[in-house]
């Protein structure tokens, strides 16, 4: 089923700048948290949608270049295929 867009006309002030804060609170968009609004409402569990989490945020951007030369090394070994188990 394709995806299908539409307008919210009259939206207040108050509702609009509510809307906008709780969507910045979240880190989402005002139209990610409306949909998220109405897929509740509705009672509908919106499979494409993934959880956003942030429990290792602080983790980034810590390596070294001798962290990640290390990692890059360890992991090399998944890069080969084994031809045999494809067959």
């Amino acid at each position: 089923m394709s995806m299908s867009n539409f307008n919210l006309r009259n939206v207040s002030p108050n509702v609009m700048s509510s809307l906008k804060k709780k969507a910045a609170k979240q880190k989402i968009s005002v139209n990610s948290l409306i949909l998220q609004i109405v897929e509740r409402d509705l009672g509908i569990v919106c499979q494409t949608r993934k959880n956003v989490f942030h429990d290792l945020d602080y983790l980034a951007g810590t390596w070294s270049d001798k962290d990640k030369k290390t990692f890059e090394q360890n992991i090399k070994s998944f890069e080969k295929v084994d031809k045999e188990l494809w067959s």
